[in-house]
């Protein structure tokens, strides 16, 4: 039965139900106490986990609303007990209890050192625009890429490297690839030649080292490399903000 009721509320939320649905449920939501505080926890649970805590925000809004609830219900249980009607609160302190567990879980997930590289690697599409745009193994190798096929895309940004010796920004994809298929150690190598010459894609290669480092959830050595990224770098923003989830 909870269940069922429980799929009823997350098709409301979601929409799916069919204007006659709709209208009956939110009938039954004002003809049923317990059954109205049940769906607010449900909706204030479902709407602020949505965001996985990406901010502080949310974190809060979350703490505000189980508060919230937490001492409506207990003003209803002290009312009810003064009117000598017994109504039962376990399903909503079971649901209480199953969110404030959902928000350490979140909160510590993504407050305490933990925070998740598919989070952060969203990398740019790979659009070489100055090398010829009849060259097959370059069209090749940025329809891989952006389609997220890093074995081909690997593989033929090394064709191209050949042809383009000294061509950072080649480099620099391929070590993504490799990041990609979890080969950390040759990434961490090529990362680590960019980062440390003087080519513009110098703070991009200190940025994917620190990806690098907290995908292999090495995560003092992340924050240390975060650290070195200027402020007047693009990547600076992003990089602060994982900096301050760590």
């Amino acid at each position: 039965m909870d269940e069922l009721k429980y799929i009823e509320f997350e098709n409301y939320l979601k929409n799916k139900l069919s204007q006659t649905e709709k209208i009956a449920f939110e009938t039954k939501l004002q003809s049923n106490a317990d059954l109205k505080q049940e769906f607010e926890i449900y909706k204030a649970l479902e709407t602020s986990l949505s965001s996985k805590f990406e901010n502080e925000e949310g974190e809060q809004e979350l703490r505000n609303t189980l508060t919230g609830l937490r001492n409506q219900f207990i003003k209803e249980e002290e009312v009810s007990k003064k009117k000598t009607k017994v109504i039962s609160l376990f399903n909503y302190k079971k649901l209480l209890v199953a969110a404030s567990i959902a928000l350490l879980i979140g909160f510590f997930t993504f407050k305490n050192g933990n925070p998740a590289y598919s989070d952060f690697a969203n990398h740019a599409n790979l659009e070489f625009t100055v090398r010829g745009d009849n060259n097959e193994t370059i069209k090749t190798a940025e329809t891989a890429f952006n389609t997220k096929n890093y074995t081909t895309a690997f593989a033929q940004l090394t064709v191209l490297e050949k042809e383009f010796p000294n061509d950072i920004e080649i480099q620099l994809y391929k070590a993504i690839c490799l990041l990609e298929l979890d080969e950390f150690s040759q990434a961490d190598t090529i990362f680590e030649t960019i980062r440390t010459g003087n080519s513009a894609f110098s703070t991009k290669a200190t940025w994917y080292k620190a990806l690098s480092l907290l995908k292999q959830k090495k995560f003092e050595a992340c924050k240390n490399t975060l650290k070195t990224i200027p402020e007047s770098a693009e990547e600076y923003e992003i990089a602060k903000k994982l900096l301050n989830k760590l």
